[in-house]
């Protein structure tokens, strides 16, 4: 079996096209061990990791796989990469007619029907992906495969639900092997040290925020802190990575796991920095001086927005003074605190969109990433604005969080486009902050990373000039 990982290149407009960024995909990989446990032999192809773009696929591949014989092309996609996965798949199935092609990951997990209408894949592996695509691969008749969609006399059959997988520890080690692992490189302003990779060691979410993609579910099955120091030691001894950025949606959800996990690190001998994301109900001054001393120089809070009633509404079962609260016990203990906010919530106002400035401003942050509220499929906001005609555009490609996809009932586009630019610069712009990051820029990586930063924002604000210009 051969994975395939479609290439993603942010759109113009968009701050993240500026910014260098590529991991390898961590569901796929697992997958892969998984399968390969089982005697199978499998390959990646991972166009993402690799910078290859559509235009190049195909030459690559021809001649990079031309030995090979294969049963099934399995393709990954996210909603934003899922355009180019049915283009990619639609070549391939151009020049192996007889071999099949199957689809998984986020988008296709929430809607098969999508990928089984709109491309030439076979079938579709609903949820995780490692029993189901071990099934397939064994032969069993498909009705008897759960978490499974597939085509059968023009209509679209769906499998039972495929059960959680009891306890992923079980799970070997991520095939690494199978990718250039080297390639890897993280997000601007999130690595403190090179060479870095991220690291995944939960699956599933117990919160209930509307935005949120929940495409496995809302059980939280997590690796022990034993498992993930043997996930790490991989990395460490035999890739060489000195940083890691934890990319579970809420990694210190169990205070517990995170204290025994870094005493693990520590007593271990190895010298990593270290990233995460966290809710804001979920800080414990305690912990962040332990997990301060293991490395965590950073960590990403989902704070969406400083009106407690608007937080209501989507679900997140915060405040505003868990916010203040979580950002700054951070930043008192000595770790960076990245604030994630969201334009366009519903019961977003134009002066709540102002109040949100200002007290950004006051809490003060060391970074801070914007979107533009974005219904992806999996989602409840994506099902709720879809059952009341409310969702402008299913072009997938433009499901990136800096444009309007879904009507809002107050704001329009034109007013959500403006506070998604304001709220950047007012913030990154004030004489204030830029001298407090030029004062913490001691060494040539901080000072590239500042440098790549300030580019990054150069669009939103040639776009803010040009547009006041006119």
């Amino acid at each position: 079996m051969l994975f395939i990982v479609p290439h993603y290149g942010a759109k113009d407009g968009f701050i993240w096209k500026a910014i260098e960024y590529r991991f390898h995909s961590p569901g796929v990989l697992s997958i892969a061990a998984y399968l390969r446990s089982h005697g199978f032999k499998v390959l990646v192809f991972d166009c993402n990791l690799e910078q290859i773009s559509e235009s190049r696929f195909v030459e690559l591949f021809e001649k990079r796989f031309k030995a090979y014989s294969f049963r099934f092309f399995g393709f990954t996609g996210s909603t934003q990469t899922i355009n180019q996965a049915y283009r990619l798949a639609a070549m391939l199935r151009n020049k192996f007619q007889e071999t099949k092609i199957v689809f998984g990951g986020p988008h296709p997990s929430a809607l098969p029907q999508d990928v089984l209408n709109n491309s030439v894949s076979d079938y579709v592996v609903i949820g995780e992906g490692e029993i189901t695509s071990l099934e397939l691969l064994q032969g069993k008749n498909l009705k008897d495969i759960s978490g499974l969609a597939y085509r059968q006399n023009d209509k679209i059959v769906y499998t039972d639900r495929r059960e959680r997988i009891a306890d992923i520890n079980d799970l070997p080690v991520a095939a690494y092997d199978l990718v250039p692992m080297h390639l890897c490189h993280p997000l601007t302003g999130t690595y403190k040290s090179l060479p870095a990779t991220i690291l995944v060691t939960a699956r599933g979410c117990p919160g209930n925020c509307t935005f949120c993609s929940r495409t496995v579910g809302n059980k939280l099955c997590t690796m022990t802190p034993q498992r993930i120091i043997q996930e790490i030691e991989v990395l460490y001894y035999k890739y060489g990575f000195r940083q890691i950025i934890f990319y579970d949606d809420t990694f210190i959800a169990d205070k517990t796991r995170i204290s025994e996990f870094c005493d693990l690190l520590l007593a271990s001998g190895m010298k990593i920095n270290w990233t995460c994301s966290s809710r804001v109900d979920r800080v414990y001054p305690d912990l962040l001086l332990k997990m301060k001393n293991a490395g965590c120089h950073q960590i990403m809070y989902g704070v969406e927005s400083f009106n407690d009633q608007v937080l209501k509404n989507i679900n997140k079962h915060t405040t505003r003074e868990h916010v203040f609260f979580a950002i700054n016990q951070t930043r008192k203990t000595g770790i960076e605190a990245r604030a994630a906010i969201m334009i366009g919530n519903k019961g977003d106002t134009e002066q709540i969109l102002k109040d949100n400035i200002t007290q950004l401003k006051k809490l003060n942050p060391d970074l801070l990433q914007v979107t533009i509220t974005t219904p992806l499929p999996g989602s409840e906001l994506f099902r709720n604005a879809m059952d009341q005609n409310k969702i402008l555009t299913y072009d997938w490609d433009r499901y990136e969080g800096n444009t309007q996809i879904a009507e809002h009932e107050t704001l329009s586009y034109a007013t959500l486009k403006k506070y998604y630019r304001k709220t950047y610069l007012q913030f990154y712009l004030r004489p204030s902050y830029m001298w407090t990051l030029l004062f913490k820029t001691n060494s040539w990586l901080r000072l590239k990373v500042l440098l790549i930063g300030a580019f990054s924002i150069l669009p939103i604000v040639f776009s803010s000039v040009f547009k006041k210009s006119k």
